[in-house]
């Protein structure tokens, strides 16, 4: 196929950005039903992999694990992110997201048989996640692969397959957070066959889906009522640290693929190297550890000066951030293994509410020169 042909066929692709696409809002429809009934997928998850992580905590038992690589694209690889300190803690071996793609092609040099290799994708046919396990499976690797999808390549290849039991006819957010909770009880199966204890993660698994609910029951109303605010928002900037920058990523795919509109997530400290933050710029700042308090403060502290528009997610009880930030909302403390899950719910709601928001303003994806 020639150039020319190639780009007439992405042309002709059934969903655009334009204002009330139907087949986008076919889409934006579903996210919504998605996006409410995460607990559920997340519960669903947990239950039925018991056997399948056991099969694989055996597996791992005797063997040593220097290392764990979460490979994936889009949110399959942001997913890593928000577990990889976790993963880390319980582990005491290296956790690495990694993008498909480069894994692939430049990540297989120091991948031995003391590496464990995760591949995650939805359809279990994305062809870099494949082609890298296979890859990192001649070098001596344990691979894992975790899909939405039975029977797809990514889960029939590999000697682990877990099911993610979440649907994804919208764009991803209960895939999401139910493959984070999937990656956390990956590492809770092997170290518990390794015999070491995993009470707490366990506790925390078990309370995350009734909390997950809770926060998108909460927050719907606000993330609609902030999308109204913003609904001219041409671009909006997310960011947070360690295991909080997942959420921010999150936010920013779905205000990409639902709103549209554009938007970037980047680690808090990035903010402070740049000119970051223009006057009226919206910023979404996930602070919702202890670590990252003083650097979020400052950094809404700046938006301020800059005349931006901060927008702030912390725990119950904060006040210096609420003290600077336009708009605070605050999330229920939770276990820190699972807190980045909770705190991806708002930012999934706004960007639905934002792609509702801007349809009724009949506006589409932002063009240059209005």
């Amino acid at each position: 196929m020639s150039i020319d042909q190639r780009i007439i066929e992405i042309r002709r692709e059934s969903s655009t950005d334009e204002p009330g696409d139907p087949e986008r809002f076919r889409r934006v429809a579903l996210t919504e039903k998605e996006m409410m009934s995460q607990g559920t997928a997340i519960r669903s998850t947990l239950e039925s992999n018991v056997e399948p992580l056991a099969k694989i905590g055996a597996d791992l038992a005797g063997r040593t694990v220097r290392r764990v690589v979460m490979v994936g694209c889009g949110d399959s690889w942001i997913a890593g992110f928000g577990v990889r300190r976790a993963m880390e803690r319980v582990l005491g071996a290296v956790c690495e997201p990694y993008e498909a793609f480069d894994f692939a092609n430049y990540g297989l040099d120091v991948i031995d048989e003391e590496t464990v290799v995760i591949g995650l994708s939805s359809s279990g046919k994305t062809e870099p996640v494949i082609d890298g396990l296979k890859d990192a499976a001649e070098r001596g690797a344990y691979t894992v692969g975790l899909s939405n999808t039975l029977g797809s390549p990514l889960m029939v290849t590999f000697p682990g397959a877990l099911h993610i039991q979440a649907t994804r006819g919208g764009w991803p957010t209960q895939s999401s957070t139910a493959a984070m909770a999937l990656l956390l009880a990956f590492a809770e199966a092997v170290a518990k066959a390794k015999g070491r204890d995993v009470s707490s993660l366990t506790a925390a698994l078990a309370a995350i889906p009734d909390q997950v609910d809770a926060v998108a029951n909460a927050y719907y109303e606000p993330a609609k009522e902030l999308a109204k605010r913003l609904a001219r928002a041409e671009l909006v900037m997310l960011a947070g640290a360690g295991a909080f920058f997942a959420p921010a990523a999150f936010g920013s795919a779905k205000l990409k693929e639902l709103a549209p509109i554009h938007s970037y997530a980047f680690p808090l400290e990035e903010y402070h190297h740049y000119r970051t933050q223009k006057a009226g710029d919206p910023i979404f700042l996930v602070a919702g550890d202890s670590e990252s308090h003083h650097r979020a403060l400052e950094t809404a502290i700046m938006s301020q000066a800059c005349e931006g528009l901060c927008v702030a997610l912390v725990p119950e009880g904060e006040t210096e951030i609420t003290e600077v930030a336009d708009v605070t909302w605050h999330l229920p403390e939770v276990a820190a293994e699972t807190a980045p899950m909770l705190y991806s719910v708002p930012i999934h709601l706004f960007g639905y509410h934002a792609a509702v928001e801007r349809d009724a303003l009949g506006l589409g994806a932002p063009r240059l020169g209005g």
